[in-house]
């Protein structure tokens, strides 16, 4: 599953007898067992009559003798008169039932005991409406673009734990069951499920209705179960070359016929890939692929039966780095799922990381290994490593693997900050063991847990067991507690380096590293593997551990195996395989300076090293353990730096420290972009030419970059240029003009118009019915400077129902927050709407629009206006938390560092 979009929450009533339950665990009791769900669902789907009525047989054994059965059940009207439990011929009904609200519990009290080690048959009816939450089982539509009519369908979301909204069920990842699917609907309508089908009938009652009869599903979780009703298009059917012949059908609505569609050309490649890659073969017989109109989700990975949302389509031939590198990781993650998540499961959510990381990071492996030009896992690797060394910062960060004891906390759970530092212990363990042990330890590990469930610890033991063997670490290591020092907490370790240039030694300590308080007052400690790499031999392709600073022993004393010259530099953790930052001593610092800024090959440091020490010195000047003249020394280097990745860290870093600045200290700083960012610039071509220029593959996402950020520091011609682009786009020409092209020239043909300008983008926007291109225009929207302009769009997004205007409307609030001329304006805006804002958006929506505007708050009285304003309202709560401390580490920084910065900023002008 990949990326959390907001939805409109619909709050039913369990329409059963509200009597409070004695149990009150948040997991299920273990005295039953699901084994098997014979399951029919009757779907009807007419305009003013959308709603499913079905049946659920479940075979259960009993693990112990219990007098009652407790099971999920959210939303749904369920018939006790024909609840029944039977054994064999023999019939038994209930004598009460008992509703815990927080955990959906449905208790049956029987009036007999089941006796353990036998198995007994469950059987329940139950009705609802399909809901517009787009969780459970929910109905969506689209409007044929020709004839204009609206067409229904009905879909499902499980995942985390929303199957107990469509029928009763054991709804926990580690109670495992098959499934037998029955799917009733009108004829006009084409049922899916995870397996084929294996015949239908007419139903007995209602006219042009039919049963349809589904495949078994091999032992699943509920969460991965999936259906739908609906009357889509099937793109193309084809056969892929895995061992079972896996057949995929492509189902999408008409208006997405004949277009370009990732996932179609990627899936099949994808599971081939995997297949051999972990050597084990797909199990199921088909995937219908199903691109749906809403989804709570960019994708979700069901056994069987991926749906996607097809407002998150890449829908351009120009959509290059933002859309089509984002859907590309989207398909990537969702098929990988098929063996970390489907095949093998987490035993409860606290280990969601266990399905997230590997996904996530196998994805990147298979996207570099299936499309090498793009270098597109390299690139998103390097985005999650920036991502988390500014995230994990913070002392209230939480560890990726912990518990959540009710719905709204294992939804709570599905956050990039889990999918980014999980894919990070993915490849640590992969850098950690090397590529024989891990891959060896990685099949073993899906080979012993398929169909069942696993925790994080059966990952340790496959790879301990694995390491050895390949004589990686040795047998008597306890990787096990090495891997949960990083798993089990938050934050990360500063490792500071000290060597004796006299004798060879090296001395290294570790502290958690906060940006918040001095480094040494927190008593944190991880295992650190330690890799050294010496500028006479620079070999970054080693990346086992030669030793590990221990914990809870913080300091350790080496003699280098290798006797290192004292003029040459020494480099800790090659490929920054392991997440810990590294602070040296003033001469080792100044070795690795001037080999990056004087040596034509930069001393032969790996890229994602060379952006991380720009990374590292600049934290560590934040946290005043270094001066930002330092930082600004490897700076210069930059001016011969080929490779994007340390071009895009060191950028972004400036840009988030930018935008703390006051007008005069703003002007020297921008002043300094503009010098830093020439050379970038001019080595790319004129935007003005940019659609009939032959760039690389690989260095478009560079190029974009480059462009939008020598347009927002007003480099040499870059604005002339990019309105003259937008100018010659806008009347019909260059239509294969990558998105971020377009929205860098439209923003700047907006940051120097009036009315006018405004006007015109804002038809084009209101009259597209493309959702990339609405977006891009949105984003461009908020770089006009007359706000009564910016208000017209703010309010005509904000006031309607259409999802995709959502997302624009903050699109447009972002890029607004970006941009000086803006800031206070929109400011005013978003407390003036704080309640159409709080029931428009769900709390990750808020907390990056609350993140954002106090990046720009300047003064204490603009934060105390800023809580008092929100304090008071619930949707806010939690986001202006995080809103009020980010301010408050700003303010900080302004305090200790600003005069530093700009000293630095000034003397590198």
């Amino acid at each position: 599953m990949w990326q959390l979009q907001p939805s409109l929450w619909i709050f039913l009533v369990l329409l059963v007898p509200s009597i409070r339950a004695a149990y009150e665990d948040y997991r299920l009791p273990r005295s039953v067992e699901p084994l098997h769900y014979n399951l029919r669902i009757l779907t009807h789907l007419n305009g003013t009559d959308q709603r499913f009525e079905g049946s659920v047989q479940i075979d259960l054994l009993a693990r112990e003798t219990t007098k009652n059965i407790t099971l999920h059940a959210a939303y749904l009207k369920i018939d006790e008169n024909r609840t029944s439990v039977a054994s064999g011929q023999e019939k038994f009904g209930v004598d009460r039932i008992e509703v815990n609200e927080l955990h959906n519990f449905y208790i049956l009290h029987l009036g007999r005991e089941l006796e353990k080690d036998q198995i007994y048959q469950l059987e329940m009816h139950f009705e609802a409406g399909l809901n517009n939450s787009q969780s459970g089982y929910y109905k969506s539509n689209y409007t044929d673009v020709v004839t204009q009519e609206v067409h229904h369908l009905a879909v499902t979301q499980f995942s985390p734990t929303f199957a107990r909204q469509a029928f009763p069920c054991f709804d926990e990842p580690s109670w495992k069951a098959t499934f037998n699917i029955t799917l009733g609907y009108h004829k006009n309508y084409t049922g899916l499920s995870g397996m084929p089908v294996l015949g239908c009938q007419d139903h007995d009652s209602l006219t042009n209705y039919v049963w349809c009869n589904h495949d078994t599903l091999l032992r699943t979780s509920t969460y991965l179960v999936a259906f739908a009703v609906q009357d889509l298009e099937n793109a193309a059917t084809e056969e892929s070359d895995t061992r079972n012949r896996v057949i995929f059908r492509n189902w999408m609505q008409p208006k997405l016929l004949g277009q370009e569609m990732i996932s179609m050309e990627m899936a099949p490649k994808l599971l081939s890939f995997y297949e051999n890659l972990f050597q084990i073969n797909f199990p199921l017989a088909k995937v219908d692929q199903l691109t749906v109109p809403t989804h709570r989700f960019t994708a979700m990975e069901n056994w069987g039966l991926v749906t996607y949302n097809e407002e998150r389509l890449p829908q351009n031939q120009g959509d290059y780095q933002t859309q089509k590198d984002g859907f590309a990781r989207t398909v990537a993650h969702e098929y990988a799922h098929q063996w970390f998540g489907n095949l093998v499961t987490m035993k409860w959510w606290n280990d969601l990381w266990l399905k997230e990381g590997p996904s996530t990071y196998f994805g990147y492996l298979a996207l570099d290994a299936l499309e090498p030009e793009w270098s597109r896992g390299e690139r998103f690797i390097a985005r999650d490593l920036a991502n988390f060394f500014s995230k994990d910062s913070n002392a209230t960060v939480p560890a990726i693997s912990k518990d959540a004891k009710d719905p709204a906390e294992v939804l709570g759970q599905f956050t990039e900050y889990v999918y980014e530092k999980g894919s990070l212990t993915t490849r640590m363990l992969h850098k950690l063991v090397g590529e024989e042990a891990f891959l060896q330890g990685i099949r073993s590990f899906l080979g012993s847990y398929s169909f069942t469930n696993a925790a994080q610890a059966d990952l340790w033991k496959s790879l301990q067991k694995a390491a050895p063997q390949n004589e990686v670490i040795s047998s008597e290591f306890n990787l096990s507690r090495a891997m949960d020092s990083w798993t089990l907490q938050g934050g990360y370790p500063l490792v500071t380096l000290i060597r004796n240039y006299k004798t060879g030694e090296v001395t290294l300590n570790q502290s958690r590293f906060l940006q918040e308080q001095e480094v040494d007052k927190d008593s944190s400690c991880w295992w650190v593997p330690l890799r050294f790499v010496r500028q006479m031999l620079p070999d970054f392709d080693q990346t086992t551990p030669q030793f590990w600073l221990e914990c809870p022993l913080n300091t350790k004393v080496l003699n280098l195996p290798h006797l290192t010259s004292p003029d040459e530099w020494i480099l800790l953790n090659p490929q920054v395989a392991t997440i810990f930052r590294v602070n040296y001593d003033e001469l080792n610092w100044r070795l690795i300076i001037e080999s990056l800024r004087y040596d034509p090959q930069s001393g032969g440091i790996h890229k994602l090293n060379r952006a991380q020490l720009l990374d590292d010195l600049m934290a560590l000047a934040a946290v005043r353990l270094q001066k930002y003249d330092k930082a600004f020394d490897l700076l210069e280097y930059l001016e011969k730096e080929q490779d994007f990745l340390p071009w895009l860290r060191a950028i972004g870093i400036l840009n988030r420290l930018g935008a703390l600045l006051r007008v005069e200290e703003a002007i020297k700083f921008k002043n300094y972009m503009q010098k830093l960012l020439l050379p970038l610039y001019n080595r790319f071509p004129k935007l003005s030419d940019i659609a009939e220029s032959k760039l690389a593959i690989k260095d478009i996402p560079f190029a974009n970059f480059a462009y939008s950020q020598a347009c927002h520091y007003h480099v040499a011609d870059c604005t002339e240029q990019a309105k003259i682009l937008a100018i010659t786009h806008r009347n019909g020409g260059q239509l294969e003009l990558p998105s971020d092209i377009q929205k860098v020239a439209y923003c700047s043909l907006l940051d120097e118009g009036g009315d006018a300008e405004f006007q015109e983008i804002f038809k084009l926007f209101q009259n597209s019915s493309n959702g990339s291109q609405r977006r891009i225009l949105a984003s461009a929207l908020g770089c006009i400077r007359n706000f009564e302009n910016f208000e017209q769009f703010l309010n005509y997004t904000l006031k309607s129902d259409e999802k995709l205007l959502s997302d624009c409307h903050m699109l447009a609030v972002t890029t607004a927050l970006d941009r000086e001329h803006l800031v206070s304006q929109t400011e005013n805006y978003i407390l003036s709407h704080t309640k159409p804002l709080g029931e428009k958006f769900k709390k990750k929506e808020l907390t990056g629009l609350l993140l954002n505007l106090a990046a720009n708050l300047q003064t204490s009285e603009e934060i105390d206006r800023l809580e008092a304003h929100l304090k008071d309202i619930k949707e806010f709560n939690e986001p202006l938390q995080k809103a009020l401390h980010q301010s408050k580490m700003n303010q900080k920084w302004r305090k200790e560092c600003t005069s530093d910065f700009i000293e630095a900023v000034e003397k590198h002008l």
